[in-house]
């Protein structure tokens, strides 16, 4: 699993699990482990954080990402800086009332997967979608 001579087997797994298998990179493997890492975050942090926050900061903004984009280099950014601003600006609307940080994160989590899919409905989705050029008359 990590001996492969694919420098980032996850990274190449996870972009397109058919052509890494085709190459002949493990994909099972790596992605089970992926998934019980994950699995193991997400039990641990839902105690402490709440399950509708995790959903908010794991899903959500993966998800807003994706209605904007589908490259793999741009989703997981867009994604993390969805997240991020989600709790950011969660964390700086609260200091200035009495309710928790939580439910803004959550609606600003919202707004942004609103606006994305606002957004996304107008842009085609497809990356390295080529224009037709019109054949000439």
């Amino acid at each position: 699993m990590w001996g492969s001579s694919e420098p980032r087997p996850l990274a190449f797994a996870g972009a397109d699990p058919d052509v890494a298998e085709a190459r002949g990179v493990a994909v099972r493997g790596p992605s089970f482990a992926f998934m019980i890492v994950l699995g193991m975050a997400v039990a641990l942090s839902v105690q402490v954080v709440g399950a509708l926050l995790m959903l908010s900061l794991l899903i959500t903004p993966a998800a807003a990402a994706a209605r904007v984009t589908a490259s793999p280099v741009l989703l997981p950014l867009l994604s993390v800086v969805f997240a991020l601003t989600s709790i950011e600006g969660g964390i700086l609307l609260a200091l200035g009332s009495s309710i928790p940080i939580s439910p803004y994160v959550t609606t600003l989590s919202f707004v942004l997967h609103a606006g994305c899919a606002a957004v996304g409905r107008h842009r085609p989705r497809r990356w390295g979608a080529r224009r037709t050029v019109p054949a000439p008359a």
